[in-house]
C-alpha cells in the first residue's frame, strides 16, 4: 500500500512538471536591416513600425518572412491596427498626415487600405475599433467593411497611456491610474470605476477576470470580476521595466528591454509561476502573439520569430 501511494504521488508530480515544462523556444529567423520598435500580427502578416514608417511582412513561410509592402507617414506615427488583412489604421497627431506606398518591388498583388486616424492610441475588437486622444477622450467607431461611423465619444482627458476593449468593459490606464468604463451601450459609454494608486502604469492585457498591469519594474494584478471595484490581488517584482505585456492560453508574455522576455505562468493569479525566458541579446522594445509563434521588436535590430511548442 506503501509502495502504490509512493508510486502514484510520483506519477502526480512528474505529470504536473510535464505539464509545465512539455514547450521549448525555437529560435526561426531574425529580420535584419530593419526597426521594428513596434509589432502587431493579423491574419498571417507581421506589421513593423518604428516612428515614420510601417513594414508589412507575409509569415507563410515562418523562416523566410517575405515583405509584402510598406508605407512611409509623413508625420510620427503614434498606434496602428489592422483589420481582415488588407485595412489599416495609423493614429498620429497631425490631422492633415498622408502614407505614402513604399515599393518594395512585391509581387504578391496584394491590396492595403490605408487612413489615418488622429489619436495616440488604438486597439479593436472585432468591428469595432476605439481610438484614444489626449484631448478629445476615446471615440467608439464602426469600421464594418472598412466604413468608420462614429458611435460616441468617452471624455477621458488624462492622456490614455493604453486600454483594452472587451465587450462591455473598456479598462484604461491614464496619467493618474485605471478607469474602467461600462461600454454595453456604445452610444452611451459611462465610466464606473478609478484607481488613482498606480500612476506609474503604462501597459495592461486582460485574462479572464485578472487585469495584469505592468508599472515600471511591477507587474500588478487586479481581480475584475466586479468591473466597477477592481481589487489588487496579486504583486511581482522584475528585474527590469516592463514595456508590453501578452497573454495567451494562461501565460503571459512581458517585454523587458535588455531583460528580453519572460513568460509567466498565471493560471493562478494569486501563484505567479516563472516559466520561461528569451536572452535575445537585443533590446526588446514590444512583442505579439500568434499560434504558436512570438515575434519579438527588437528597435534597430530588427525583429526575430520564435516558436513556442
Amino acid at each position: 500500500m506503501r509502495l502504490l501511494l509512493i508510486s502514484l504521488l510520483m506519477l502526480s508530480f512528474s505529470c504536473s512538471a510535464w505539464s509545465v515544462e512539455n514547450r521549448y523556444l525555437y529560435p526561426l529567423t531574425h529580420v535584419k536591416n530593419v526597426q521594428a520598435f513596434s509589432i502587431a500580427e493579423d491574419t498571417n502578416l507581421v506589421y513593423t513600425r518604428n516612428q515614420n514608417q510601417i513594414l508589412v511582412f507575409s509569415i507563410f513561410n515562418a523562416w523566410q518572412p517575405r515583405i509584402e509592402t510598406g508605407f512611409t507617414s509623413l508625420f510620427s506615427i503614434e498606434d496602428a491596427e489592422m483589420q481582415a488583412g488588407k485595412y489599416l489604421y495609423v493614429a498620429s497627431r497631425e490631422p492633415s498626415n498622408q502614407l505614402i506606398p513604399i515599393d518594395t518591388l512585391a509581387t504578391s498583388g496584394k491590396i492595403f487600405f490605408p487612413s489615418t486616424v488622429i489619436g495616440d492610441k488604438l486597439t479593436r475588437e472585432g468591428a469595432t475599433l476605439y481610438i484614444a486622444d489626449r484631448y478629445r477622450g476615446i471615440d467608439i467607431v464602426n469600421i464594418g467593411s472598412g466604413a468608420r461611423d462614429l458611435l460616441s465619444t468617452f471624455s477621458e482627458k488624462w492622456g490614455i497611456r493604453d486600454f483594452v476593449a472587451t465587450h462591455p468593459y473598456i479598462f484604461a490606464l491614464n496619467d493618474f491610474g485605471l478607469v474602467a468604463v461600462d461600454i454595453s451601450d456604445q452610444k452611451n459609454p459611462k465610466a464606473i470605476a478609478t484607481n488613482y494608486q498606480i500612476a506609474d502604469a503604462t501597459c495592461l492585457v486582460k485574462n479572464g477576470n485578472t487585469l495584469w498591469v505592468g508599472a515600471g519594474k511591477n507587474l500588478l494584478a487586479f481581480n475584475i470580476y466586479d468591473p466597477a471595484n477592481p481589487k489588487l490581488i496579486n504583486q511581482f517584482r522584475l528585474a527590469n521595466e516592463i514595456a508590453t505585456l501578452k497573454v495567451k492560453d494562461n501565460l503571459l508574455y512581458l517585454a523587458l528591454g535588455r531583460g528580453g522576455v519572460k513568460i509567466l505562468g498565471i493560471a493562478n493569479p494569486l501563484k505567479i509561476e516563472d516559466i520561461n525566458t528569451i536572452n535575445t541579446n537585443f533590446t526588446v522594445y514590444d512583442l505579439t502573439l500568434a499560434n504558436d509563434y512570438i515575434f519579438i521588436a527588437l528597435g534597430k535590430d530588427g525583429w526575430m520569430i520564435y516558436e513556442y511548442r
